[in-house]
């Protein structure tokens, strides 16, 4: 039987619950070093200033707790999630070539940091319904953390506007909800996981608090304006449902799958319909997904007229210096998170990161996962979402946990 679901020795147990105490701390850790909750950063390099010296201690912090901690719970995680960690261990190698080599290094070292870490929590005694409650809790603290820091920043908990510190171009008549010094697109990752996270526990029987933060988690994404999260969001939550009844549902469950892949399909170019534009008070650009498509364009043009660069990409994380003077609102990265594996690390790198993808497309038809596995390959195409971040880390640690321990 799970262990969700058996009486366990009071010794047993209360080591269960110092693990999700420890388990809980270093998730905490993790997302307060990748939550903006600091302002600054260079355009072309966001980790610059005291945010990354605040980025590369606290991850610093977790990979001491865990060695403390999980000495040999890290072994286990390296010697049998190997295939994992091949796209970190390449990035490294990147940083020969890439045009800054030490950013490219520092951020490998974080992708390797945080798969390790997932390795280790999967390889640990925590349950899977437990890891849902932890990261709940811990997305909870960031929202709250996010509003009382608006409140100091901005001197309103609820600020509308661009992070301090930073700008949108082309995009000042769009008034989006933000928190603390965050992109509002990350502000939408953050509560479509929390979405997420609510639903898969709502169907385990925590109804009432859960319910009250979907709806908190849609408000979020509507104030966010996040209009991929939020779509690709409820089409994963759809997903998961379907998945978890289908057997139960038989052909009709075949039909409704394979309805809502239409859907997300149809809801990828368009979003959001304009029935909803009065909430987003912004007109997107359909016909190139916001510039999306004109600068994957260019993005493959470079690469196809370039085989070295084809072959080994600019560098983990470095992508920047090619997509900026590739479109005219002078992007950061790709906006498609293969096409960024591809620039950032070339073909090599996509070779690398096959076995990792391969596994995200395999647990969309595991029932616990699906909805999280559906949620990442579905906003890949909008954002990079495979290098070191809280939602990379939440999704592989939930697809480890799920394989096992449901």
């Amino acid at each position: 039987m799970h262990l969700d679901r058996v009486r366990l020795p009071v010794s047993k147990n209360a080591s269960i619950k110092r693990e999700t105490r420890r388990t809980f701390l270093i998730v905490l850790i993790v997302f307060l070093a990748f939550f903006r909750w600091l302002p600054g950063g260079d355009p072309l390099n966001p980790t610059t200033g005291v945010r990354a010296f605040v980025e590369i201690g606290l991850l610093g912090v977790v990979g001491m707790l865990s060695f403390l901690w999980w000495t040999k719970r890290l072994w286990s995680a390296l010697l049998k999630g190997w295939w994992l960690l091949l796209p970190s261990g390449w990035a490294i190698l990147t940083s020969l070539w890439s045009p800054t080599p030490s950013l490219t290094f520092v951020k490998a070292i974080e992708l390797f940091v945080i798969t390790l870490i997932a390795g280790a929590v999967w390889k640990g005694p925590i349950t899977f319904l437990d890891w849902l409650r932890v990261v709940q809790r811990a997305l909870i603290f960031l929202v709250l953390l996010g509003i009382g820091l608006n409140v100091v920043y901005y001197n309103t908990p609820f600020y509308y506007g661009p992070p301090l510190g930073s700008y949108f171009a082309l995009e000042s008549d769009r008034i989006r909800f933000t928190l603390a010094a965050g992109h509002p697109l990350e502000v939408g990752h953050l509560f479509a996981l929390l979405l997420l996270v609510s639903v898969a526990l709502m169907g385990r029987g925590l109804r009432l608090s859960s319910a009250i933060l979907v709806a908190i988690s849609l408000w979020g994404l509507l104030a966010a304006q996040a209009r991929a999260s939020l779509a690709m969001a409820i089409a994963a939550s759809l997903w998961g449902f379907v998945r978890s009844f289908r057997k139960r549902l038989g052909h009709v469950g075949g039909l409704l799958e394979g309805a809502i892949l239409l859907a997300a399909a149809f809801l990828m170019p368009t979003l959001l319909l304009e029935n909803l534009e009065p909430i987003f008070l912004y007109v997107p650009d359909l016909d190139t997904l916001n510039g999306r498509i004109p600068l994957w364009e260019n993005v493959l043009g470079a690469l196809l007229s370039d085989p070295l660069l084809l072959l080994l990409g600019t560098g983990f994380a470095a992508t920047r210096f090619l997509t900026y003077d590739l479109a005219f609102w002078n992007p950061g990265h790709t906006h498609n998170g293969f096409l960024e594996i591809l620039t950032g690390m070339g073909a090599v790198g996509l070779v690398f990161y096959l076995p990792t993808i391969f596994f995200l497309v395999r647990m969309t038809l595991n029932p616990p996962s699906a909805a999280f596995s559906f949620y990442i390959i579905a906003m890949a195409i909008f954002n990079p979402v495979f290098g070191p971040g809280i939602v990379w880390f939440i999704v592989l640690t939930t697809l480890l946990l799920a394989q096992e321990k449901y």
